[in-house]
């Protein structure tokens, strides 16, 4: 073998190692992500319904979380819906915490770091038919914990994750009250969303529920199929909440808003 073709062999073979080593650190660093954002979840799902907002500090502090204050309601006059103005009012919360985690920093409302940008630019060189199989989906989890009057109004979380064919959603709230007058008079309801991603749309399955809820119904709404956020193939929507989707088909009274989609 000539010289020239031992250095070009060996450039491949080191090209070669270096692309495995960096698809290792993607992949690791995707997982490790994948483990708080379940993490996130677990510790949120602890929070109940009138839980004190300083019982929630170091959740927030451990997860980068910030405060904001969302928009009053315009005055009542200019509701057409007079009930439903004042169904809101009631729900209306004086600020919420919000706490994301995104291994891209895409789908996350707070400033995301200098590593996660450099790990950005990296990523966006790769072809994006690509990225999947090479365990880059794009992903965020976010939670949302609503305060009135220093103490917990309500608990939302919300995922989305690049799927298959189109972006995926799972999201569950825990309030006193379901977030429209007009829903059914249940203590668990399913509701679907379109989602408009700047590189697509997609579909969310949405779980609300109150305090009434059976054991079942909570493990229910909240069980979201974690998997989906690493999957080298990708979920469908059947796959993101099939506990959900099967719950519906033996409750169909619990449905709102939603055609409960046909799943083998």
């Amino acid at each position: 073998m000539s010289r020239r073709r031992t250095i070009a062999l060996r450039f491949v073979v080191v090209a070669l190692l270096i692309g495995a080593a960096l698809w290792g650190s993607f992949l690791a660093y995707a997982e490790y992500n994948a483990h708080r954002a379940k993490s996130l979840l677990a510790e949120a799902f602890r929070i109940k319904i009138g839980d004190t907002e300083e019982s929630l500090l170091p959740l927030t502090s451990r997860y980068g979380g910030f405060k904001w204050t969302p928009e009053p309601l315009p005055p009542r006059e200019q509701s057409i819906d007079k009930d439903e103005y004042d169904y809101q009012m009631n729900r209306q919360s004086d600020y919420k915490y919000e706490l994301g985690i995104s291994p891209f920093g895409t789908t996350v409302a707070p400033p995301v770091g200098r590593w996660t940008q450099t790990l950005r630019s990296a990523r966006e060189r790769i072809p994006v038919h690509l990225r999947p199989l090479l365990g880059l989906r794009d992903w965020g989890t976010e939670v949302e914990l609503s305060i009135r009057r220093g103490h917990v109004q309500s608990v939302s979380a919300m995922t989305l994750v690049q799927g298959r064919s189109q972006w995926l959603g799972h999201s569950c709230e825990l309030a006193e009250r379901m977030p429209r007058s007009h829903m059914p008079p249940r203590a668990y309801a399913i509701g679907a969303a379109h989602l408009t991603m700047a590189d697509g749309g997609g579909e969310m399955i949405q779980n609300f529920f109150t305090p009434t809820a059976s054991k079942e119904e909570v493990a229910t709404a909240r069980k979201f199929s974690a998997g989906c956020l690493t999957s080298l193939r990708g979920c469908g929507f059947c796959d993101v909440a099939p506990r959900a989707l099967d719950y519906l088909e033996h409750h169909p009274d619990a449905a709102w808003n939603i055609i409960p989609p046909k799943c083998p």
